[in-house]
């Protein structure tokens, strides 16, 4: 529909992501860093969730198939790398 908004927009729970994912990978060894990156990644990961299943809603409805696949690769990806990350640190 011409007044919806592109499903990219979805996205910005990387904001949140992508810091606490740098902050492990290169200064990881530090417990500091361990808990922030935590607690960012947190939020990330709520943000995630709740962005995945309003894309989905959005994919159901069938709009941007492509766009849709995209941001529930990008954001369960980095939720799921973010997670693993923190169990093994």
């Amino acid at each position: 529909m011409p007044g919806e908004p592109s499903l990219s927009t979805n996205t910005w729970p990387v904001v949140f992501l992508g810091p606490a994912l740098m902050l492990l990978r290169f200064f990881g060894e530090h417990a500091w860093v361990y808990w922030t990156a935590a607690v960012i990644g947190s939020l990330g990961v709520l943000a995630a969730a709740v962005e995945i299943v309003a894309t989905v809603r959005a994919l159901v409805r069938g709009r941007q198939l492509l766009v849709a696949i995209w941001v529930i690769g990008l954001l369960g990806g980095a939720s799921w790398v973010l997670v693993r990350r923190l169990i093994e640190g």
